[in-house]
C-alpha cells in the first residue's frame, strides 16, 4: 500500500442485552475482547462442539463502555483531520435496533450519555478557539434519504432534492440548505430541529426506528498566515452518517407504508453491502454506486478522498445471530477497502475567501465615505495575502469618528439656524429659505450617516461569522493534545504488542510441530488422532461457515427478486398506460427527445420544467409554503416586495385587499357558471308536465351504467 492510501477502519460496539430480551430470557452469544480487537460468536443452532467464530478489527467496544472512549478511539483523529484539511465519514452501520443513532447521536442528559455527534462539536470549537492568528468559517448542512428521495432536514417544507454530480468538486445536492455556526450550541441546535423533521417509526424490534438514512455535514474552512505573509486556506469536510437498520420482515412485522420503507431501506444497505464487496474484489471492473443514491453520496467516502471510519453496531441475543453475522462479515470486508485521503488545499470556491473579499470591499467604501483624513488600516490586496478582518479596533476607530461627526454637524446646523434667526436685516422669507435648506442639508447628512452606519453593521455582522482563537486557550489545548497523542500512542504500543505476541506464538507452534518427537508409537497415535479430530471440528465449522454463506446470498437473491418482482409490476403499469391512453406517434416524438443527463442520472426532455403539470407542481409548492407563513412574515416580506400595500382585517386576520378581490370574483364566477334548475315559470313548454313520465326518466338515469376504469366520464 502506498503512503497516500489508507484502509477504511472499522470498529465493532455490542449494545447490552434490552429489557425485553431478559425477559423472554435470551441467551447472550457475543462476547467481546477490548484488548485484542475481537468479537466472539457461538452458533445457538449449530453443535455444542463447534468453535465459536471470532473477526479481528482496530476496535471493538463491550456492552458497559463509556461513550467517550468510543469518541476518543474512533472520531478523534478524524475530527483533527478534519480541521488541518482532510475529508472525514464516520457512519454507523448494523440491524435496526443494535444501538447506531446512540452511538452516533446519543442523550443530551446526563453528558457523558452524548455520542459522537455533538462530541465532535465542542471538539471542534475547542479546538478554533485554541488555534490563534487562524481564521475558520464553518456551516453546516443535514438530510436524509427517506424512500430514495433527498430531504432537507433544516427547512420547515420539506421537498424532494435532486442528486447532482460536477467535475471536479463530485457529488452534491441541489438546493441543500447550509448555516453558519458560530458556536457548539448553535450547531446542536441544527441538529435537533433536524433531528424533530426526521422520519421516525416503531416496529416489533425498535419503538424508535430510524425510517431514514441521515448524513450532518460540517465544512470547516480555515485560513492560515505564513512566515512570507501569505494566505493559505484549506478547507475539510466531515460527514456524520447514520444509517437505518437493516430489517427481515417475519421480525418487524411491518405492513404498509413501514414495509415499504423497509424495503427501500433493505434495498440501499444491500447496494451498500455490493459497493463493499466490489472494492475489494480485485477482479471487480465496475462499482455500483449509481445503482442507490446512497451509496452516489458515499461515493467519496468509499474509496475516494476521504478517512473514514466504520462502527458497526451488533446485538448480543441468540435470535439475532444471522443478522449478527452479516454484519460482522460486511464489517470485516470492509477492513480492506482503501481510500486515498488528500488534503484540500486553496479551493477555488472556498466561502471564506469571498467573505474576506466582501469585508474588505465594504471596508473599503466605508473608509471613502468618511473623513479622507481618517486612517483605515483596511485594504484591498491580493487573494494570496493574508487578510485581517477582525479588526476591532479599526472597527471601533470609524464608529467613533462617525458619531464624533455626527455631533459636530448637529451643533454647526444649530449655529447656524440661531445666527439666521438673530439676523435683523434679514427679511422673513429668506430667513425661512435659509433655514429650510439648512434643514435640507441636515436630512441629506443624516441620509449619509445612516448608510455608514448600515455598512458598519453589515461589516460586523460578517466578521462575526469569522471565528478565530486566542493565546490562552492555545496553551490549554496543546496540554491536551500532548496528553492524548500519548495515550494514543501507549494504545498503539499495546496493539503491536499484542500482534507480536500471537504472531510468536504461532511461529512457536509451527516450530514444535516440526521439530515434534515421540518417545514410542502410542504417543505419536495419540497426538495425531488428536490432531485428526481438530482437523475435523476445524472442517465442520467451514462447512458449517459454507451453509451459512449459502443461506445468507439466498436471502440476498430473494430480496432482489422481490425488488425484481416489484419493478416488473410497475413497468408493466406504465407500459399499459403508454400503450393504450398515448398515440403511438406522440410516444416516438418523446422518445426522439428524451436525453440521458448524467448530473441527474435520469432521462429527461429539454425545456421539461417549462411543461403545464412541472409548472402546476412549482406553483402549488409556491401556494403551499405562502400559506404556511405566518401573518408576520408574510407582512414583513410584502412591505420589502412592494410599499404601497393595503391591508383589511377580516374573520381570518389581516388580508390584503387584492386578495379579498380576488376570491369575491373567483366566488361570481363560480356561482355565474353554475346551471340555474328550471322552475314552473321558466319552462317554455305550455303543455303541462307529467308527472309519471319524469319518475320513469329518473328510474332510467339511476339504472343506467356509469363510467368506469382510468379515464373519468367529462
Amino acid at each position: 500500500m502506498s503512503k497516500s492510501q489508507e484502509c477504511v477502519k472499522v470498529v465493532v460496539r455490542c449494545r447490552p442485552l434490552s429489557k425485553k430480551e431478559l425477559d423472554e430470557d435470551r441467551k447472550q452469544i457475543v462476547f467481546v475482547n477490548q484488548n485484542r480487537g475481537e468479537m466472539q460468536v457461538i452458533n445457538p443452532k449449530g453443535d455444542p462442539s463447534e468453535p465459536q467464530k471470532t473477526f479481528t478489527f482496530d476496535n471493538t467496544f463491550e456492552p458497559d463502555v463509556k461513550q467517550e472512549l468510543v469518541y476518543m478511539r474512533t472520531a478523534y483523529p478524524i475530527v483533527e483531520s478534519v480541521l488541518e484539511g482532510y475529508n472525514g465519514t464516520i457512519f454507523a452501520y448494523g440491524q435496526t435496533g443494535t444501538g447506531k443513532t446512540h452511538t452516533m447521536e446519543g442523550k443530551d442528559n446526563p453528558k457523558d450519555q452524548r455520542g459522537i455527534i455533538p462530541r465532535t462539536f465542542e471538539h471542534i470549537f475547542k479546538v478554533i478557539k485554541g488555534t490563534p492568528n487562524v481564521q475558520f468559517l464553518v456551516r453546516v448542512s443535514y438530510l436524509e434519504l427517506y424512500n430514495e428521495e433527498i430531504r432537507d432536514l433544516l427547512q420547515k417544507n420539506i421537498k424532494k432534492l435532486e442528486l447532482r454530480e460536477k467535475p471536479g468538486s463530485g457529488i452534491y445536492v441541489k438546493d441543500l440548505s447550509t448555516f453558519m455556526i458560530q458556536d457548539p450550541q448553535e450547531m446542536n441546535e441544527k441538529l435537533m430541529q433536524g433531528g424533530e423533521n426526521r422520519s421516525v417509526g416503531a416496529t416489533q424490534m425498535n419503538q424508535d426506528s430510524s425510517r431514514s438514512h441521515s448524513i450532518f455535514s460540517i465544512t470547516v474552512e480555515r485560513c492560515d498566515q505564513t512566515d512570507s505573509g501569505e494566505s493559505h486556506i484549506r478547507v475539510g469536510k466531515l460527514n456524520l452518517v447514520d444509517l437505518a437498520g437493516s430489517e427481515r420482515q417475519n421480525k418487524t412485522q411491518a405492513t404498509g407504508s413501514r414495509l415499504k420503507e423497509a424495503i427501500n431501506i433493505n434495498q440501499s444497505l444491500t447496494t451498500l453491502g455490493n459497493v463493499i464487496s466490489s472494492l475489494i474484489d480485485p477482479k471487480s471492473t465496475h462499482i455500483p454506486y449509481r445503482d442507490s443514491k446512497l451509496t452516489r453520496l458515499l461515493q467519496d467516502s468509499l474509496g475516494g478522498n476521504t478517512k473514514t471510519v466504520m462502527v458497526a453496531n451488533v446485538g448480543p441475543a441468540d435470535y439475532n445471530y444471522d443478522e449478527t453475522i452479516s454484519t460482522l462479515r460486511y464489517a470485516h470486508r470492509a477492513k480492506s477497502i482503501q481510500n486515498k485521503p488528500k488534503i484540500n488545499e486553496d479551493p477555488k470556491d472556498a466561502m471564506i475567501r469571498q467573505f474576506q473579499d466582501e469585508i474588505n470591499r465594504l471596508k473599503q467604501q466605508l473608509a471613502q465615505s468618511v473623513d479622507s483624513n481618517t486612517q483605515i488600516e483596511a485594504e484591498i490586496i491580493q487573494v494570496e495575502k493574508v487578510i485581517h478582518v477582525n479588526d476591532d479596533e479599526t472597527i471601533q476607530s470609524i464608529q467613533d469618528k462617525l458619531n464624533q461627526d455626527k455631533q459636530e454637524f448637529e451643533k454647526k446646523i444649530k449655529d447656524e439656524i440661531k445666527n439666521i434667526e438673530e439676523d435683523k436685516k434679514l427679511q422673513e422669507h429668506q430667513k425661512m429659505k435659509l433655514i429650510q435648506q439648512l434643514k435640507e442639508k441636515e436630512e441629506k447628512e443624516q441620509h449619509i450617516q445612516e448608510e455608514r452606519e448600515k455598512l458598519l453593521k453589515k461589516i460586523q455582522k460578517m466578521e462575526e461569522k469569522v471565528i478565530q482563537g486566542d493565546q490562552i486557550m492555545q496553551q490549554a489545548l496543546e496540554k491536551e493534545r500532548e496528553l492524548i497523542r500519548a495515550q494514543q500512542k501507549i494504545q498503539e504500543t499495546r496493539n503491536e504488542q499484542q500482534k507480536m505476541a500471537q504472531e510468536i506464538r504461532k511461529n512457536e507452534e509451527m516450530a514444535m510441530e516440526m521439530d515434534r518427537r515421540y518417545k514410542n508409537s502410542k504417543e505419536e497415535v495419540d497426538d495425531k488422532t488428536k490432531r485428526i479430530k481438530d482437523l475435523i471440528i476445524r472442517l465442520k465449522q467451514i462447512e458449517s461457515e459454507n451453509g451459512e454463506l449459502e443461506e445468507f446470498y439466498a436471502q440476498e437473491i430473494e430480496e432482489l427478486q422481490v425488488r425484481h418482482r416489484a419493478l416488473q409490476k410497475e413497468l408493466k403499469l406504465k407500459n399499459l398506460i403508454l400503450q393504450y391512453f398515448i398515440p403511438e406517434k406522440e410516444i416516438k416524438r418523446l422518445q426522439t427527445k428524451a436525453m440521458f443527463r448524467q448530473d441527474l442520472d435520469n432521462w429527461t426532455f429539454p425545456n421539461f420544467e417549462l411543461s403545464g403539470n412541472m409548472l402546476k407542481i412549482k406553483q402549488q409548492a409556491q401556494d403551499n409554503e405562502y400559506e404556511q407563513q405566518d401573518v408576520k412574515e408574510i407582512l414583513e416580506l410584502e412591505k420589502e416586495g412592494h410599499p404601497n400595500m393595503f391591508y383589511m382585517y377580516t374573520d381570518d386576520g389581516i388580508v390584503r385587499v387584492e386578495e379579498v378581490e380576488q376570491r369575491e370574483g373567483k366566488k361570481m364566477q363560480k356561482k355565474s357558471t353554475k346551471k340555474r334548475p328550471t322552475s314552473k315559470m321558466q319552462s317554455t313548454s305550455k303543455r303541462p308536465q307529467s308527472g309519471k313520465k319524469n319518475t320513469t326518466l329518473a328510474n332510467e338515469e339511476e339504472n343506467f351504467p356509469k363510467a368506469k376504469g382510468l379515464v373519468q366520464k367529462k
